[in-house]
Parts: C-alpha cells; structure tokens; sequence
C-alpha cells in the first residue's frame, strides 16, 4: 500500500507541476501581446523639456515698438516628444510692484496667468530625445495689451502638449512697458562684489595658490578687470592681502601686480572678516564676537625681534617661547568704509545687530529677506542698515555666472523688471546688487550684468557714500535665526580652537599653532562654503582632534625589571613640525611599584621620538600594569594613555650578584688547580732518572 501511495503521490505532483508550468507559460505569452501603453515605462526614457524665455532688449519694450521674446525648448529625456503649443502671455494692463515680482520670480505654483489671453501662440513640431529647438514669439507694435504707466508686467511662456493640453514646461519672465512721452524713473545703482578666495582651508594662500588666482586668466585678476572703474563696492577678503606681503619677494610676479592693480582702483571698498568669516553665525551661536586673527605662525628670528612687531599668546608663561609675526601690519590697507560688514541673512537678529553695534560696526549691508520695510537706506542706533535687493541680488548672480547667452538674457530680463520696480514713483530710488560670494566668479559675465544694468534707461551708477546720505527709515527687524546644525557645527568648531590654543602651550613657539589654527577657524567659517558650510566646520573638527593626538607615546612590549631601583624606558612621538616641552608620566595600577619621579621633562624635536626614562622602585615582585601619558606643564593629558605590562623581580638582583661571584670565584680556583698540575707535570718530565736504576747498569 505505501508503495502505491508513493507511485499516486508522484503522479499528482507531476499533474500540477505541468498544470502551472503551461499557466506560466501562457501569463507570459500574453504579456508579450500586450500593447506597449499597458505596461510600465521606464520614467528615463520619457521626455523632459526645459523652457527658456529671453525678451530681447532686456525685455525694454517702447510704445510703437513690437517685442521678441526667444524661446529655447530642450528635451532632455530619453525620447522624442509630441507637437507642442508654444504660448507668450503678458499682463500688460498695470504695473507689478517689487514684492509681488519677487514672488513671480521665486514661485513654482502651477497658476501663473492661466486667467489671461495668450499673446501669441505658436506650433513646435516634436523634438528629438537629448536635440533643442529655438523659436521667437513675437508681439506686434501696434498691439492694444499695453496699457497704464510705466513700469514691469508679468510674464509667462508656457509648453503644452498638443495631444493632451497638459502644460509640460514653463518659465517666468517679465518686460518693462515705456509708454511714449513718459519721464523714467532713475534708480540709482550699486553692486557689491567680494574679492574673496571661497571654499579654500588654507590659512595664508600659498604662492601656487596665488599665482592661480591672480593670473590673466585667474578668477581674481579676471574680476578686478571687470569691476574697476564701476559702480562696485569692493568686499576684499584680508587674506589675499596679507597672504601676497608675507611671501615679499617670493610671491608670484602676477600678485604683486594684482595687489598694485587693487591698490589702484577707484571703486568704494572695506575689508571682510579674514577669509569671509560669518561674523553674525559666529556671534549669534556662540554669544561671543568672531575670533581675531593674531599672526602667520611664522617664528621671528632673535636678531629680528626688536621693533619687529611680532606678538606672542599673552596667556603663555615660558620664558623661551618664540614669538610669531603679528598680522596687523599685514593688514594695513586703505579703504573707504572703516567699521563695514556685508553677512547673510542667517543669524540676522535685533540682538545680533545689537551686539555688533556695541563692538564698532557702522554701516551693513543687509540682505532685504530681515528687513521689514522697502527703504534703502534704514538705522538702528549708531548702525546704518543698506538694503541689498534680495530677489534683484538672485537674479543679478544668475547673470553673472550664465553658461549661455539665452540664459544670460533670461536673467537680465528679470534684472531690468527689477531695477525698474524699484524706480517707479513712491519707492526708494537706491538699488544695492549683492554678486556672488559663494563661488569665484571670474567670468566675463561679470563685467556684462554690471555695463548693462547700468545701461537700462531707469538704471544709474551710483556709490555707496551717496546712497547712505539719504534720510534713513527707523529699521525693523525680521529676526532670521541659525539653523541649530549650523548653531552646533559652529559652537563645536570654536571649541575646538580653544582647545587648539591650550594644547600649543607644549610648543617652544605657541603661536606657529595657534596662530595657523584661528586662521583656519576662520576659513571654516567661510560665507563662501555655502550649503557646504557644516562639511568645512566638521573637517576642522576632525583636524583639531588629529593635531591634538600629534605628540603621543609609542607602543611598546613587556618590560622585565630584575632591581629593586630601575629605570622605565618610554618613546615620546613628535609628529608637530615644531619643538615640543612636554611631561611623561607613570601610574602604576597598584603600591607595588613606586614612581620615583611622577613627571620627567623632555624636549622633542619635530617629526621626531626621544626615549625618556622614569625612575621607579619596585616594592615586591609580580606583574604590575602601568599607564603612561603625556601631559603638559599643567598636568593636562595630551594622548591617549598607553598601557604597558611590568614583570618585577627585584629579589633576583642580589641572587644574580652571589651566582656570579660564586661562578667567578669557581673559575678562578679552577683556573688556579689547572695552573698548578700544568707546573708538576713540567717540573716531573725536566728531572733526572733514579740513582737505583743507574747503578745496577
């Protein structure tokens, strides 16, 4: 019966195993005869377009004249797409304010002027996968859209889908309506461009460096070219100052030329904190003001010490520590506005404005997102608040860092909408443009946003001095807190400097790592690290904690110690490129060992290891553990301790000293009965023979 059940089981098995093969089988034949629109497409293969829309004339549009808006359709996906509905639409019936073009410009809500008649419409035949096409939408001269004063109008270029009517792509743009007969407003304009070397660590430039920058093709010397002579107030970085007079005659030729070139321009200036530091993050998350620079970090030599200015840290108590060469005659540099600061708007605050009141600031320049009014030129206390345009500031950088003309176009047209909103009747007629600081710009695009906004007829270059002069509203405040990540990065990253500082006490010249240390705080806290902000303050973080385990002690293996008295050897690591003074210290982990000396002093050259060796007393025999660190003068740890094994076997001393004496004095009677035996044996075979056996012969 098993045998049966057995063969019935099988045959059961091979019935359903052919039964859901042939439905396998047939799912996937049927999945093969499905129509490609009932499967799933790969969203990689669809088409994605990209608009732009460039109104010629940086969108000036005159009464009588028609307006050409080009338009630039990219598909950027992975197939061709179909016919698509190109539409131009304008409200050109009033006037858009400055709040309200900010928002058309930074808005993605879908709604647009969807209410509104298109201008123009024109047909675009299907574009290729990875191909663009290019066409103009044109208004004519004697259309009746244009209505009302002067001033901008919102506008829209949307991209539908023939065979759907689904808007696929958009961009927003706007033009500038000129009626006939008509007096313009003049904005009078300003930029602001940083000299500056963002996203950099370094904490003075080197000549490699330098000789980069300040090329004919370098972003410095490009950008220089570019604004000199302009209405540009200059932001100069104070690094790439002193980083070019502490190389003297070793700095590139084409430094030397740029810093004569700098010194030269007629354009307003101020100097930023050293290497861009944000001063307003710093302040309002550690409640404290931005470290100062101090000096180089480069030992002054003895002979050159008397009237060289140099400076050593004030806490540091070594009569033979080195000082460093001081920064401020580095710095020295004229400039039109003394007590100056541009920030971002993060870290903005009522109270942050407050305290850099208190510690000297006079004039800033403030990102329009804190201020609650429209006024250009605003005060608290003894501070004067210079609004810097926001959305103006956005599309201006936009401009300036263009990869292509149409898009060049495309930003200048939102520039010009925006400078003529802020000319129109009943506004402030002073226009602050802040350029780029997170990224080298160095482009020619620079000098072509500057000459043409101010080119626009509602467009004229202006200074600083003379926008400030102007009755100032009472400022009010829209408080902009640190992002808490960014708050703790940088509370972290101060930290660590302090820690930095007490740790380069050990050095015979401190100021060769305190000094390098804060000017790489200050690099960390670059406004030029952008989004990438946190990275750089973590990454000093982590170098802070590498610098700080730099002088350490070297591993090492069972140490047997056969004395009562004896003397522990320990190897002392210098991985600075400076001199060290520091402390080894032992701590046995129970009263069987004494250390004689707790701490013993030595000197370690740099890159360098020096044994050192620590009295102790072994109380009885066995095996001890002990732990050795290096300490400062203050007794403060400066590595991780090292464990070491100790075998104590002070008994074996006086028994090893009877065993050898006793092994001494054995060989020295052996040597003695060896000695004698040799002279009886000689003295035997020299006598004569015996007088019995001569006289029987």
């Amino acid at each position: 019966m098993a045998a049966v059940r057995e063969r019935r089981g099988r045959r059961a098995f091979t019935r359903q195993s052919s039964f859901w093969a042939l439905a396998l089988s047939g799912a996937l034949l049927w999945g093969a005869a499905l129509p490609a629109s009932a499967t799933t497409s790969d969203p990689a293969s669809e088409p994605v377009l990209e608009v732009i829309a460039a109104p010629s004339g940086s969108g000036a549009v005159r009464e009588g004249q028609a307006l050409s808006v080009r338009v630039t359709l990219s598909n950027d996906g992975g197939r061709t797409n179909g016919a698509l509905d190109v539409a131009l639409t304008i409200d050109g019936s009033r006037a858009a304010e400055q709040t309200e073009l900010a928002a058309w410009f930074s808005s993605d809500d879908d709604i647009g002027l969807a209410e509104l008649s298109p201008s123009t419409i024109e047909t675009l035949s299907p574009i290729d996968a990875g191909a663009s096409a290019v066409l103009d939408l044109t208004v004519s001269a004697g259309s009746a859209l244009w209505q009302g004063p002067f001033g901008p109008r919102l506008a829209e270029v949307t991209v539908t889908d023939r065979t759907s009517g689904t808007v696929v792509a958009r961009d927003r743009t706007s033009v500038v309506w000129v009626p006939a007969d008509t007096a313009i407003p003049v904005a009078s304009t300003v930029f602001v461009a940083a000299l500056s070397t963002p996203e950099s660590t370094e904490a003075l430039l080197t000549a490699d460096t330098l000789a980069t920058l300040t090329s004919e093709t370098g972003s410095l010397s490009r950008t220089l070219s570019a604004v000199t002579g302009r209405p540009v107030l200059l932001a100069i970085d104070p690094r790439i100052i002193a980083s070019i007079r502490v190389l003297g005659e070793q700095a590139p030729p084409s430094a030397l030329d740029f810093l004569e070139r700098l010194a030269a321009a007629p354009n307003e200036s101020f100097l930023l904190p050293w290497a861009d530091a944000d001063a307003v993050a710093a302040l309002a998350a550690t409640e404290s003001p931005l470290p100062r620079p101090e000096g180089t970090g480069v030992a002054v030599a003895a002979l050159e010490l008397e009237g060289s200015g140099a400076t050593a840290d004030p806490d540091d108590q070594s009569s033979d520590a080195a000082l460093t060469q001081s920064l401020a005659e580095l710095l020295e540099w004229p400039v039109t506005f003394e007590h100056a600061l541009w920030p971002a708007a993060e870290g903005l605050t009522a109270e942050s404005l407050d305290a850099l009141a208190a510690a000297g600031t006079r004039l800033v320049l403030t990102p329009s997102t804190v201020l609650g009014s429209l006024s250009a030129v605003q005060q608290r206390g003894d501070v004067t608040l210079l609004r810097a345009d926001e959305a103006l500031s956005t599309a201006a950088r936009a401009a300036s860092h263009a990869p292509s003309q149409q898009r060049f176009d495309s930003a200048m047209a939102r520039v010009s909408a925006l400078v003529a909103a802020s000319a129109a009747p009943g506004t402030s007629t002073a226009v602050v443009i802040a350029l780029d600081r997170e990224a080298v710009v160095g482009s020619d695009r620079v000098l072509d946003t500057v000459s043409q906004t101010i080119a626009l007829p509602w467009s004229t270059g202006s200074t600083v001095s003379s926008a400030i002069t102007g009755r100032a509203a009472a400022a009010t405040i829209v408080d902009r807190p640190v992002d808490e990540v960014r708050s703790t990065a940088i509370r972290a990253a101060v930290a660590a400097e302090a820690a930095d500082r007490r740790f380069a006490q050990i050095a015979l010249t401190p100021g060769a790592i305190s000094d390098v240390r804060r000017l790489e705080l200050l690099s960390a806290l670059s406004l030029g690290w952008g989004d990438d902000s946190v990275a750089a303050l973590e990454r000093f973080v982590d170098a802070s904690s590498r610098l700080r385990s730099s002088v350490n002690v070297a591993e090492s293996s069972a140490i047997l110690l056969l004395s009562d008295r004896a003397s522990i050897p320990v190897t002392v690591q210098n991985d600075l490129d400076v001199a060290v003074r520091v402390y080894v210290n032992v701590d046995p982990d129970t009263a069987q060992l004494r250390v004689l000396d707790p701490q013993v002093e030595t000197l370690v050259e740099p890159q360098s290891q020096t044994r050192v060796v620590v009295p102790v007393e072994s109380l009885t025999n066995g095996e001890v553990d002990i732990t050795v660190t290096v300490q400062d003068a203050d007794g403060r740890s400066l590595s991780t301790p090292t464990r070491v094994s100790l075998n104590l076997q002070a008994g074996w001393e006086t028994a090893g000293t009877i065993v050898v004496a006793l092994a001494v004095a054995g060989l020295f009677v052996t040597g003695i009965v060896r000695d004698v035996r040799k002279r009886r044996r000689r003295q035997a075979a020299a006598d004569p023979a015996d007088p019995s056996e001569v006289t029987s012969t």
